[in-house]
């Protein structure tokens, strides 16, 4: 199998469907009642948060109680919970204290806070977050660590501490901030993303079309393009919205937040995403076929001979 093949194995058509997002939704007169009761987290909830994330730590760190804060933050603890959503999306962020963690885990002393983020993170999306996507029958519940130890750091729309049972940012009642720079922006990814998908549905087309080898080839060559660049312009958006949430970064009002959020509402970043998708699996799906195996990122090579995994 060559990387062509492996990429138009996993092609399918796309469309643009936009979607709610809490963002642009009305603030509520309290809290998610699911979730809280009298400005507290439910007991139910907080216990069962805590003992899936501390029972997978376990299986493959030293005393994570020690060293890892839990916060639920985002939307899902704000004011504006109630986009129609199945499930409604619960983010769980985890700040490490690394000094502590190099400390109960020596084998991982060489590691810098990124690639021990990045670590655990890879643990997550791999073995928790296939379990806990229907958390309760109401929430996408995923956990992410941050570098920065103090969720305050990335100036989030709120955030409650799981651990120790309290606010550490409280919600406020925020309308999405708009401006003629936002709005050109948005429209001009919801224009780029319309355009790509033109071409990767003609090519799609063409293949299917295709009775030579030059034309399939051709057509495999236009179809690689417009995922590649749907794949830079869905990580545009996204990084420029994590960079939001940075020290340097405006938050919840930033444009690169604003542009993520409007740009779900409209649906070009399902689009977009779905196009990344195609491109990390039909990677993966070559390397597997040729070399047996998923190529390892440089972290992971970098922890393996640090003798992790």
């Amino acid at each position: 199998m060559d990387f062509y093949t492996s990429l138009v194995a996993n092609a399918t058509p796309i469309d643009i469907e936009p979607a709610e997002t809490s963002y642009f939704s009305a603030p509520g007169a309290g809290l998610d009642p699911r979730l809280f009761r009298d400005n507290k987290l439910l007991p139910v909830m907080r216990s069962a948060i805590l003992r899936i994330l501390f029972e997978h730590l376990n299986q493959y760190y030293s005393s994570p109680e020690a060293y890892c804060t839990v916060w639920l933050a985002g939307s899902g603890v704000s004011y504006q919970w109630a986009a129609a959503r199945q499930p409604a999306d619960l983010d769980c962020l985890i700040g490490v204290n690394y000094l502590k963690f190099r400390q109960a885990n020596q084998q991982y002393k060489a590691l810098s806070d990124q690639q021990i983020a990045d670590m655990f993170n890879e643990d997550f999306r791999k073995h928790l977050h296939p379990l806990t996507n229907n958390f309760f029958n109401t929430y996408e519940l995923t956990f992410f660590v941050n570098v920065k130890t103090d969720i305050r750091a990335i100036k989030p729309y709120a955030a409650y501490s799981v651990t120790n049972d309290d606010w550490t940012v409280t919600p406020e009642t925020k309308a999405p901030p708009h401006s003629a720079a936002m709005e050109q922006k948005v429209a001009k990814d919801l224009s780029m993303t319309t355009e790509i998908l033109s071409r990767y549905a003609d090519a799609l087309n063409k293949l299917g079309n295709a009775t030579t080898d030059n034309a399939r080839r051709n057509a495999e060559s236009a179809l690689k393009l417009a995922i590649d660049q749907g794949s830079a312009l869905f990580d545009d958006i996204h990084y420029g919205r994590r960079n939001a949430f940075n020290p340097s970064g405006g938050g919840y009002t930033d444009i690169a937040n604003y542009r993520w959020q409007a740009g779900k509402r409209a649906g070009s970043i399902q689009a977009l995403r779905k196009l990344k998708d195609i491109s990390v699996k039909g990677r993966k799906d070559f390397e597997s076929q040729t070399y047996g195996m998923e190529l390892p990122d440089t972290n992971t090579l970098i922890r393996r001979a640090v003798g992790g995994r």
